[in-house]
């Protein structure tokens, strides 16, 4: 449980991905919609228009190979009013066949023969069989509700080279788009004219044919027009894309020799109402499209083999359904920031990929489902998603108001007067005014000052005239304006004016007010949850400001033994580098870093703290040193459950180190200074008795000795303890030669005593620094009568004083037996004696270098040792010269 705590605070939001019934329930109805939509050509109308758009920007160069002879307004005028004479066909159908056209189609129809010119039918005849590269048209008519084919007369269908229907299928909205390649009354027996001229010419173009096929393969009823081979048409070009010649220029001879030679020429009428002009979708407005042109369109494309087909339904309503389902379904997946750049994202994609399939591939794929499908079903999930967020936020905001409290978060007072009262203890306030915006004195307390305010014009920023601050409270959409008067002079970057001037933030109202009327419901709730939000964030910026300035080590520890939140201190208890290297750490490897003391272990303890449910405290030591008091305490939830546990880790070193130093005063209370008292005592008792009596001088002089023993180990007690309380704020500045220069003149009679020469080495004249002279001095000592008491008789101890980097140095010599390595780290700490060499010497008291000790780390200086059993000790005091840098430092020796 903690652990899936532990991952919420680190993944709010961020929960596992499930889709919601409902939302999919909803993706179900609205693709079953579109896709009712497309199966009943609802959206025929939509998808045609983007197809017309898509067409409309696709052109191509008009082939050299096709040329039209154009019956248009200026042949009307020279030949006069439709039909023409048949003879005139005739004639120009010769002059094509002289100028070497390949084929010519006459897109007129030629249906019975003319009662009125028999010899121009002659005539038409004999060219049309001259030729052999005629085709003409066939067309299937009503007459009296009956469907007929419509074929030239007998005389010219035998004499054509080839036979082909010119119908051009319109929509139903009027536009010419498609065409069957073969149709007929029954069967689709009739190729269209475009085919009839291909196979004659170039039959690979149209073998096999492209398009749709009819799926019926059985012949029809006779009065049905049966149709095959479905494919749309991809105009090259808006009207007049072909070149063209008219057909009284042809007529006139006013062409050039290769016009014509090895051409397709196609003949039809393009004069206005004449013949058939059909809209198309590149015909623009007003500039329909004659029929011959269509024709020439459909022969260039079926040349070309650039066809277009459109996407069966079948296999739309499929991918229609499958690409809606996905998109409406990825939703939940998506932030709300990227699903509406997404959504038209995939608009203009589904735009771009029907239009690489229709100029690549010829294949129409009508895109009006899937974008009806992303414009409906994106403010439909954005509706969904908005009642959900203001429901959620309405038990949200119910549940954190229901929500039990385990810390007691009590309320600020509602005025500013009252903290002011107590800020009266801690600054030097000497009265205070509390204005409105209007310059209204709301309180005061010892303001004899006119009420008024100057101009602030930045909130919460203190503004200083003479001994009186002001500062600018922010109230929403008023404010107030707070004037103290400060004892004595006050500076604008002293930390009671910013501690005044964070006390008034204190009660800063930043946000404006609006009314309740003026505000939708969805914003309401939307404000307060940014207000319960920003409460929460408070709280955890103060238990994390908490955490973070506890003394103690806090470790939270779920049910397997890992820690999941830590405070900075912990990390540094721990003796660890970084708090990544703690993440890593569990129970076990804990227990393995910390010596308990007691024979208690972390494992036992956490076993009574989860199984048990009660909290354990126990003692421990690091690897490195430090001592800690863990206190284990359970991690229960408001049921009862066990979470975890919280683990507490106080730094008790110093608290041991007191206490082993109270230990070691009461030994030498109760042993060292004790002992020649009693030795006095017993004295005196024997020469009470009357046995073992010794004379007056004898035992005077014992008793002198006992007495300057106890009083020499109360003068080290005494002086060390002196030494523990010594502050370097107050030390002075000192010259080291002098008190090195005292210091051996204090101890020259010992040092006559015992036939011990002493040397001063001086290399500089005065060493000045900040010290407290007598303890230097009395540390100097201390460390000369060391060097004499282990000593042989006739030797010398050496005095030197030397400087180096920023410091001075004091080098004691002498030649006694040495130290051992194994003992030089002791000799330090207090009632410590070592024994040096071999034989009976002079014992000390064990405090004196340790009085040494003390007094170097008080003046910011080091006491090292060098020895060697045999080759004599020498010890080197090293002092700062004067620096007021403050430097904390530990002694590590004294007494508590």
């Amino acid at each position: 449980m903690l652990r899936r705590v532990a991952s919420t605070i680190l993944r709010v939001g961020r929960g596992p991905l499930r889709f919601s019934p409902e939302w999919l329930l909803l993706s179900l109805l609205l693709t079953g919609g579109i896709l009712y939509m497309v199966h009943s050509q609802w959206l025929w109308r939509l998808d045609q228009l983007l197809y017309d758009a898509q067409l409309d920007a696709w052109s191509r160069p008009a082939p050299d190979d096709l040329v039209i002879v154009a019956i248009d307004s200026a042949s009307l005028v020279k030949y006069g009013r439709w039909p023409w004479p048949r003879a005139l066909h005739g004639e120009l159908i010769d002059r094509l066949s002289d100028a070497g056209a390949s084929a010519i189609f006459m897109d007129i129809l030629f249906v019975e023969p003319d009662d009125r010119d028999p010899e121009g039918d002659l005539r038409l005849e004999q060219a049309v069989a001259d030729s052999g590269r005629v085709f003409l048209p066939v067309i299937i008519e009503r007459h009296d509700g009956r469907l007929s084919e419509t074929l030239p007369m007998p005389a010219l269908r035998m004499q054509a080279r080839g036979l082909g229907h010119v119908d051009i299928d319109l929509d139903p909205d009027g536009i010419a788009r498609r065409v069957y390649l073969r149709e007929g009354l029954g069967s689709p027996r009739w190729p269209s004219i475009s085919v009839a001229v291909l196979q004659a010419l170039q039959p690979d173009a149209v073998d096999p044919l492209p398009g749709s096929r009819n799926p019926s393969g059985t012949p029809a009823d006779p009065n049905t027009i049966v149709r095959d081979h479905h494919i749309l048409l991809p105009f090259a070009g808006s009207p007049g894309h072909f070149h063209r010649v008219s057909y009284q220029d042809v007529m006139a001879g006013q062409f050039s020799e290769d016009t014509f030679a090895n051409k397709i020429v196609l003949v039809g009428a393009t004069a206005p109402g004449l013949g058939d002009l059909l809209p198309t979708p590149v015909s623009g407005y007003s500039r329909p499209m004659s029929g011959v042109e269509v024709n020439a369109n459909l022969i260039d494309a079926l040349r070309r083999g650039i066809t277009i087909q459109s996407l069966a339904l079948n296999w739309q309503i499929q991918l229609d359904g499958l690409f809606l389902l996905l998109v409406f379904l990825s939703f939940p997946l998506l932030k709300p920031n990227v699903v509406l750049p997404v959504v038209t994202g995939m608009a203009f994609l589904t735009l771009a990929i029907c239009g690489l399939l229709l100029h690549l591939f010829q294949l129409w794929y009508p895109p009006t489902a899937i974008l009806i499908g992303l414009l409906f079903g994106f403010p439909l999930w954005s509706w969904r998603r908005m009642v959900r967020t203001v429901h959620y936020f309405e038990q949200e905001l119910t549940r954190l108001r229901a929500e039990p409290r385990g810390i007691g978060f009590h309320p600020s007072t509602t005025h500013i007067s009252r903290g002011l009262v107590f800020l009266r203890m801690l600054l030097p306030l000497h009265g205070w005014i509390l204005l409105d915006a209007n310059g209204t004195v709301l309180r005061r307390e010892k303001w004899t000052a006119p009420p008024t305010a100057p101009m602030l014009a930045i909130p919460l920023e203190p503004l200083i005239q003479q001994q009186r601050v002001w500062i600018r409270i922010p109230r929403g959409d008023t404010y107030w304006q707070l004037g103290v008067v400060l004892d004595g002079e006050p500076v604008s970057d002293s930390p009671s004016l910013q501690l005044l001037s964070d006390y008034a933030g204190q009660y800063a109202i930043t946000h404006l007010r609006e009314r309740r009327s003026n505000i939708e419901r969805v914003e309401r709730q939307v404000r307060r949850v940014q207000s319960a939000i920003a409460d929460l964030r408070a709280v955890r910026r103060l238990l994390s400001d908490i955490l973070r300035q506890m003394v103690d080590g806090l470790l939270v520890v779920n049910l397997g033994g890992e820690v999941v939140m830590n405070n900075e201190q912990a990390v540094r208890l721990l003796g660890m580098s970084q708090e990544a290297d703690l993440s890593s750490l569990d129970m076990l490897t804990l227990s393995e870093r910390i010596e308990m003391k007691n024979g208690e272990g972390l494992i036992p303890a956490f076993r009574q703290v989860l199984v048990q449910g009660e909290s354990h405290s126990l003692e421990g030591r690091l690897v490195a040193g430090n001592e800690l008091l863990i206190q284990v305490s359970p991690l229960t939830a408001a049921g009862g459950s066990f979470h975890g546990a919280i683990i507490i880790l106080s730094d008790i070193t110093r608290l041991k180190e007191s206490e082993r130093r109270r230990t070691e005063t009461l030994n030498f209370l109760s042993h060292d200074l004790r002992s020649p008292l009693a030795s006095m005592i017993s004295m005196l008792e024997i020469q009470r008795s009357a046995v073992g009596q010794m004379d007056r001088a004898e035992m005077a002089e014992r008793i002198e000795w006992y007495a300057h023993k106890a009083l020499k180990l109360a003068d080290d007690f005494l002086r060390l303890a002196r030494a523990e309380n010594a502050d370097y704020a107050e030390f002075q500045p000192v010259d080291l030669v002098t008190v090195g220069q005292n210091a051996v003149d204090a101890v020259y009679a010992e040092a006559q005593k015992k036939s011990i020469r002493l040397v001063r080495d001086m290399e500089i004249e005065s060493a000045w620094i900040k010290a407290d002279g007598m303890l230097l001095e009395r540390a100097l000592i201390n460390l000369l009568e060391n060097a004499l008491r282990h000593s042989p008789v006739g030797g010398v101890v050496e005095l030197r004083v030397e400087t180096g980097e920023g410091e001075v140095r004091c080098l004691v010599r002498d030649q006694g037996p040495g130290i051992a390595e194994s003992d030089q780290q002791r000799i330090f700490a207090p009632f410590q004696q070592v024994r040096r060499g071999e034989g009976n010497q002079q014992k000390g008291t064990g405090l004196g270098l340790a009085f040494v000790k003390v007094v170097a780390v008080k003046h910011r200086g080091q006491i090292t040792v060098q020895s060697a059993v045999g080759s004599g000790t020498q010890f080197c005091l090293a002092l700062p010269f004067i620096d007021d840098t403050p430097v904390e430092h530990e002694t590590g020796a004294g007494l508590a």
